[in-house]
């Protein structure tokens, strides 16, 4: 369910702020991640965390062009808003989907969070936006493409992978792919952030990082 509704919010996201800059803003889950881990599995975060949370928020805000303006044409703020909540989602799932790793069988969990995903997705954009299936086929061969790469064989890669990592390890990983996307929007999409835009990006990616350095310490457990 939470990866279906980190779905919607992130096309909410990319429609008001862009793919390149939507892509950027969920990396709050580097953020939220081990918070859920300290919280319910007692996995400290590293003591640059303290530091890397209100550099996250002010890197947010000028991404999502609410300070500093933004590129004409998008839904600034609430793109930056849906952009948080998404990566928020998306952390739940990424704990959860730790959580329940380490069965030694990765294709059933992406089966069912791919199902779980798809039906929760419906009912949230149903209600919220409404659900267009009148798309030309070519849109149809372009989102069973990303569906393929972007959701099946990405996610037996990381379900494998992220119940042998730390949380703080697992989360940095996936900073390859901001990167990557804010690359891709430039090029191949024409997208053009503004430099206030540009610089919250590269503080959003700053705070991920600094977030996720380091091992995580073990809470302490009091002798009873």
């Amino acid at each position: 369910m939470l990866l279906g509704v980190d779905y919607v919010f992130w096309a909410r996201s990319i429609d008001g702020v862009g793919a390149s800059v939507a892509a950027v803003l969920i990396n709050v889950q580097v953020v939220v991640f081990p918070l859920l881990a300290w919280a319910f599995s007692g996995v400290r975060p590293s003591a640059r965390f303290a530091f890397a949370v209100p550099v996250m928020l002010a890197g947010v805000a000028l991404a999502g062009g609410a300070v500093g303006g933004a590129a004409p044409g998008g839904y600034p703020v609430s793109g930056a808003l849906s952009g948080a909540a998404a990566g928020v989602a998306y952390a739940g799932y990424l704990f959860i989907a730790r959580s329940a790793g380490g069965t030694g069988h990765s294709a059933v969990p992406v089966f069912v969070s791919t199902l779980s995903a798809a039906a929760a997705a419906a009912v949230v954009g149903g209600f919220w936006t409404g659900i267009d299936l009148s798309l030309p086929l070519a849109s149809w061969g372009w989102l069973a493409a990303l569906a393929l790469l972007g959701q099946v064989f990405s996610w037996l890669l990381l379900g494998s992978a992220l119940p042998k990592l730390a949380p703080g390890t697992g989360a940095a990983l996936l900073l390859v792919q901001p990167v990557l996307a804010l690359g891709v929007g430039t090029v191949f999409l024409g997208e053009r952030p503004t430099a206030a835009q540009t610089g919250g990006c590269a503080l959003v990616l700053l705070a991920a990082w600094a977030a996720a350095a380091g091992r995580p310490k073990p809470a302490r457990r009091h002798a009873p």
